[in-house]
């Protein structure tokens, strides 16, 4: 009997036990709920940044490539003949006039010894004619001269056939029409994959920076206008440069879009043609203008917007937006220096809410 006891006393302690723990766990589970409630409650935090006065820069960035002022292109499409030589190879330097490609000349070539023949027998026939005038008495000198005009008219004809002949032997040899630098020689006329290229490029001493740019922004830009440029071929290095052209028509690139040429100019650039470029172009220069980050900017339908904290409320303001930097953006109406406006205000963000700050 006092074993059974003693058994069952352990099962009595475990049962009053139970209420305890389940007590404890429903307090811990209404604890939670209520600091999840209490959060939610509290006002969200948010990151702040106070509106400013600097001198701002609009700036367009932008990517281009290194090319030459002046070049020459030897193409297959360009020739009166077949290629039977190309007298300049990759990175020589060359002359204007000199020979670049020589074509088959062979038909050329014998023309132009037929058309001097038939000058030499011209002549001769002149010569000839004018001999027997001089050695004729005064008076039967002028019974030569049908003839004597006849031959002149065969030299004349004669010697417009050589020079014919002897143009389009010239032709048979591709000069260099500019002074600089092979850049390629290809003689087939065509790449590994069938497509046409050029036979001989010849690039010019000088050279300049081309980009592409936005219809939009190219309306922008001005001869003249400053720039600055680098590349990753020569890291630390920079360059200014000066816009010199910009074309007037645009072009579409493979996705439709308009983009226009900008050709820039840059002192002591020993960057090669060819290489790719980042072109950093200054359009407009503010002194003491207001700003905030591109972060506190909330487009709402097709109106900017900012969130404005004051005494712990936000408010939405309408601000107009003037030039841009790399990370501000000019304020021309809505705000006033020293204002405190939120960066990347959340989604559930609401006009007249309350919030902390960081």
């Amino acid at each position: 009997m006092g074993e059974r006891n003693m058994k069952r006393e352990p099962e009595r302690v475990r049962r009053r036990r139970w209420p305890w723990v389940l007590g404890g766990v429903g307090v811990l589970c209404s604890a939670a709920v209520a600091f999840t409630v209490w959060e939610r409650l509290r006002p969200p935090v948010v990151a702040t940044a106070v509106v400013q006065r600097q001198s701002l820069s609009n700036q367009l960035f932008e990517t281009g490539a290194v090319k030459p002022t002046q070049s020459q292109m030897v193409t297959a499409q360009q020739l009166t003949g077949p290629v039977v030589a190309v007298d300049v190879q990759p990175g020589q330097t060359v002359h204007v006039g000199q020979v670049l490609v020589e074509l088959n000349h062979e038909s050329a070539r014998a023309s132009v010894q037929a058309a001097q023949t038939a000058v030499q027998q011209a002549q001769a026939a002149l010569k000839e004619t004018e001999t027997e005038q001089s050695s004729a008495p005064a008076g039967f000198q002028s019974q030569f001269a049908g003839t004597l005009a006849s031959e002149r008219t065969t030299l004349a004809q004669a010697q417009a056939q050589l020079a014919q002949a002897q143009a389009a032997l010239d032709a048979t040899y591709i000069r260099a029409t500019i002074s600089g630098t092979v850049l390629t020689v290809n003689p087939s006329g065509v790449d590994s994959t069938g497509n046409p290229v050029p036979i001989v490029q010849v690039a010019g001493t000088t050279k300049q920076i081309a980009t592409q740019v936005s219809e939009v922004d190219a309306a922008q830009i001005h001869p003249g206008m400053q720039a600055r440029v680098t590349t990753d071929a020569y890291p630390g290095r920079q360059w200014t440069a000066r816009v010199v052209r910009v074309a007037n028509y645009a072009e579409a690139n493979s996705a439709g879009s308009g983009q226009v040429e900008v050709d820039l100019e840059a002192a002591n650039f020993e960057v090669p043609i060819g290489y790719q470029v980042n072109v950093q172009i200054t359009t407009a220069t503010k002194p003491g203008v207001t700003v905030v980050p591109y972060a506190a900017i909330v487009q709402n339908g097709s109106v900017d917007e900012v969130y404005v904290v004051q005494d712990g409320t936000v408010h939405a303001v309408t601000v107009s937006l003037g030039i841009t930097a790399n990370t501000v953006v000019e304020v021309t109406r809505g705000l006033s220096p020293g204002q405190r406006v939120v960066l990347n205000p959340p989604a559930s963000l609401r006009d007249g809410q309350a919030v902390r700050t960081s």
